[in-house]
């Protein structure tokens, strides 16, 4: 496989990694104390949680075989989640950042560019 198709693979299952783990954490915190009477709800964010971590463990793996460098590897999946998480957030709570979270979501979109064009 070339280096281009492992990086894109890399960064798609690292995008579908980082939204399901942003997805399970906010859906457990929903859970409330629901949870307590029930700890079988938390099935559903612990199986999420788990393909998370699979798509997230390949996507390094197929980064770091597209690039040799680890560092590019980690500041994506870093940038990613600074990224994602907003994005997810509000799809699933309808609540916007203020303005500091605002900020660091631009400057993480940021970041994410000069890793892959610098």
């Amino acid at each position: 496989m070339k280096s281009n198709q492992y990086l894109i693979l890399s960064i798609v299952l690292m995008i579908l990694g980082e939204i399901l783990t942003i997805y399970s954490e906010i859906y457990a915190s929903k859970l409330s104390t629901r949870a307590i009477q029930n700890p079988e709800l938390f099935v559903k964010p612990i199986i999420l949680i788990c393909v998370a971590g699979i798509c997230l463990i390949f996507a390094y793996w197929f980064g770091y075989q597209g690039t040799g460098n680890i560092w590019v590897v980690t500041v994506a999946s870093l940038t990613l989640l600074l990224v994602l998480e907003p994005l997810v957030i509000y799809a699933m709570l309808k609540e916007l950042p203020g303005r500091g979270a605002l900020v660091g979501f631009l400057l993480g979109a940021a970041g994410l560019l000069a890793t892959f064009l610098l």
